[in-house]
């Protein structure tokens, strides 16, 4: 078989990215005038197409080649993929594409190829777009190039904030603030190496920062981050999360953990004290409980392990004035039916809890109510595509997952839009050329969304923030329920 060389450029509509299509090459470049590669007498070239791009998912189509020098005999190619093609003349060929072939986003060229083919062939580019479902809309994508182990918003000084890791060039080891207005980064200060899990008080008044390297959370102040009281978690301990108690700027839940294959604990901390009862045993795993969530009213925190394991469980600690206990868990899911959690979200609005990868949970009947109806995959189960993560906003009702489809490239995630009343979808929209694994998604300002990406030994593989405004964020929820007249869930 011939060796293949192509010079293709993708257009992606949904980003406006400057893309083009025309002429491309197959084989093995030759001569050295300088003029690049010319076609051999009487060789096919094809210098258009019709359709020059598709959606993806769409049926399969007839696809019209136009060039010269055709002849009977003659195959349309898809990349390397033989068509079943028919001649109608020596400038025009019609081909039939099959939808196994545009099932995802991609850019392919379309070359004619002879029974005895040429070792160097031209032909144009096709584009297949991603879908766009009912009720997508406008948005802009920026990318801040910071690299960062988490971030959290703050909707009193209207400002992201990042703990910065070491290998970052610029702001190493630090907690520095991201106006996502502008893309701008501004207030920063030292937090020693380690510097990893964050949380904001309710009211904006203070930031917590683990740092694993010293064994302690470290709070500041907002929104100048002045650096306030030390909580000490003990040598070797470090932060796997870490929650602010709704309503109580001075109260905040760790979990603690020395190992990711040891039991940790769940510790309320007033200020820098520690209430007395903690959880540091429950039924499962040997790991920490490493996402948690507050309830709305403060008396209960929901727990899980955010793994792979064979069961899937989900925790109630009761709070007190003592501290917490554990009051009870519920297995979920069992065996080859179980599903990575990931981190779950409460929603003031529903009452329930959303994990990344889809599940909805009713805690106090600890079982799933329903799955949010994604079209990204969750990692496992044959597959390696990243893991979805997902936020939420109860004021517009809305819940954001951003993941991977099958068949997609390796750097393109799709974004969707779900409403929290009903479970449905409400629009989508494709992000592609992201460098780095997708670890966090979070509502900011008045229509943004952004994710951070992280690579797979850290950070430093990430490419940074990527900051999301526009209807999209903003206007599904409204539009599709008054089209669609969609009821509540019962």
């Amino acid at each position: 078989m011939r060796t293949l060389f192509v010079g293709v450029v993708a257009a992606f509509g949904f980003l406006s990215l400057c893309g083009c299509s025309g002429s491309s090459f197959h084989g093995t470049l030759g001569g050295g005038s300088g003029s690049g590669p010319t076609p051999e007498s009487g060789q096919p070239v094809v210098s258009g197409l019709s359709p020059a791009s598709v959606v993806a998912g769409g049926p399969s189509f007839t696809i019209t080649v136009s060039g010269k020098n055709f002849a009977q005999g003659d195959t349309v190619e898809w990349g390397s993929t033989p068509l079943s093609s028919a001649f109608v003349s020596s400038t025009t060929m019609t081909a039939e594409v099959p939808n196994q072939l545009i099932s995802h986003s991609t850019s392919d060229t379309i070359i004619v190829q002879t029974p005895v083919p040429y070792s160097l062939n031209f032909g144009a580019t096709i584009t297949v777009t991603a879908a766009q479902f009912p009720g997508s809309a406008g948005f802009t994508l920026s990318m801040v190039s910071v690299q960062a182990n988490d971030m959290v918003w703050d909707p009193s000084s209207q400002q992201i904030y990042l703990s910065v890791a070491g290998t970052d060039t610029i702001n190493p080891n630090t907690i520095t603030a991201l106006d996502p207005a502008t893309g701008q980064l501004g207030a920063s200060v030292s937090a020693g190496s380690g510097a990893f899990r964050l949380g904001v008080s309710s009211d904006g008044s203070l930031l917590y920062a683990g740092l694993n390297n010293n064994g302690s959370v470290q709070r500041f102040t907002l929104p100048g981050l002045a650096k306030d009281i030390t909580i000490p978690l003990g040598g070797g301990t470090w932060a796997a999360d870490i929650e602010p108690a709704p309503g109580s700027p001075d109260t905040v839940a760790v979990s603690r953990a020395t190992s990711l294959t040891a039991p940790g604990s769940v510790v309320i901390y007033d200020g820098s004290t520690p209430r007395s009862a903690t959880v540091s045993t429950v039924p499962g795993p040997s790991e920490p409980l490493r996402s948690l969530a507050w309830n709305s009213n403060g008396l209960d925190i929901y727990a899980s392990f955010n793994d792979f394991a064979s069961t899937d469980t989900l925790f109630a600690l009761s709070v007190s004035a003592d501290g917490v206990q554990l009051s009870k868990s519920d297995q979920l899911m069992t065996g080859d039916n179980a599903f990575s959690m990931g981190n779950i979200h409460y929603s003031t609005l529903t009452g329930y809890l959303y994990a990344d990868d889809g599940p909805i949970i009713d805690p106090s009947a600890g079982s799933v109510v329903n799955h949010l109806p994604l079209a990204a995959v969750e990692e496992g189960f044959g597959f390696t595509y990243a893991s979805p993560v997902l936020t939420l906003d109860d004021n517009l009702g809305i819940a954001w997952v951003i993941g991977q489809l099958v068949g997609s490239p390796s750097q393109q995630y799709v974004l969707e839009a779900f409403d929290l009343r009903t479970d449905a979808l409400l629009g989508s929209i494709a992000i592609p050329d992201v460098v780095g694994t997708p670890v966090k998604l979070i509502r900011w300002g008045s229509n943004g969304l952004a994710f951070l990406t992280s690579g797979a030994n850290g950070p430093q593989q990430g490419n940074g923030v990527y900051l999301i405004s526009g209807d999209f964020v903003t206007t599904p929820s409204a539009q599709i329920r008054s089209m669609a007249g969609l009821q509540d869930r019962p």
